[in-house]
């Protein structure tokens, strides 16, 4: 078990570097594979609207549990399609820049760039969509306007604490498919373990925001609105870093913090050798 989950730590901590050294060399590609993160959730988004609308008028007690799983294809788009997400970069740079792969200042820098990148992808696709009419189509009384507006009206510190349960799970639905080898049962636990957040009523920042903006560009409730988005979104941010930071990616490193050691003198061993052969 710790040596799968040292595979899985070391997985992270590459793909930190990778996003570090794309940041910095290639800010464009990176920039626009963040805003691809919120086109991503915002084509989950709707076609969970879709598959449970009809499902939320009857009063269907199965509603949630089937738009946990129509919106987990959210995450596999994400990760299969090479896109950043701010939530699951708070676990790898938490894990790279304790371990002295990456810097503060690094992890700072990605992950203010890669949360404006997918808020700007969700308002891009939220005013892209709009003149569809998909949303409008559905009435005032549908499924997206009734999570929305239930979303701006809990309190904050409910929005705090939901957000770090959220990231949590959603960390962990990027981090235990690493430790599999069949990528059936990969996809399968990424979209189960989404659907436990999204089930469970936590609240994702990347998430919320593609869902107010989706709500906030068509004619809508007068229960919905841009300060009760802001409201969300600010303690919403806070815990989902709580959440994918200290409890996923410090909380592993720690745990597996000898083994990962080990790793790190073998492969400075390994690069050493490199080095002297080339010499």
């Amino acid at each position: 078990m710790a040596s799968m989950e040292i595979h899985a730590l070391e997985s992270l901590r590459k793909k930190a570097q990778a996003s570090s050294q794309m940041i910095h060399y290639r800010p464009m590609e990176y920039f626009l594979r963040a805003m691809l993160a919120g086109i991503f959730i915002g084509f989950a988004s709707i076609f969970t609207l879709k598959v449970v609308n009809g499902m939320y008028l009857a009063e269907s007690p199965f509603t949630t549990l089937i738009g946990g799983f129509s919106f987990g294809i959210a995450l596999v788009m994400i990760i299969y399609g090479g896109a950043e997400l701010f939530t699951g970069n708070t676990m790898y740079f938490t894990t790279s820049t304790l371990r002295g792969y990456t810097t503060l200042s690094d992890t700072m820098l990605v992950w203010l760039l890669c949360f404006v990148g997918n808020a700007l992808g969700g308002i891009l696709f939220a005013l892209l969509l709009a003149p569809t009419g998909v949303i409008q189509e559905l009435g005032m009384n549908n499924w997206l306007f009734s999570v929305v507006e239930s979303k701006m009206h809990h309190t904050t510190v409910e929005i705090f604490f939901r957000a770090i349960f959220c990231n949590w799970m959603v960390c962990l639905a990027i981090f235990l498919p690493k430790q599999m080898k069949n990528e059936f049962a990969q996809i399968f636990s990424m979209i189960f373990l989404v659907a436990v957040f999204f089930a469970s009523g936590f609240d994702h920042v990347i998430a919320n925001f593609v869902l107010f903006a989706l709500t906030l560009v068509v004619p809508h409730p007068e229960t919905i609105s841009m300060a009760g988005a802001i409201h969300n979104l600010i303690p919403a941010t806070f815990g989902n870093i709580i959440g994918g930071a200290l409890f996923m990616g410090a909380i592993y490193t720690w745990l597996n913090s000898k083994g990962l050691r080990e790793a790190q003198e073998l492969e400075e061993e390994v690069e050493l050798k490199v080095v002297k052969a080339v010499k």
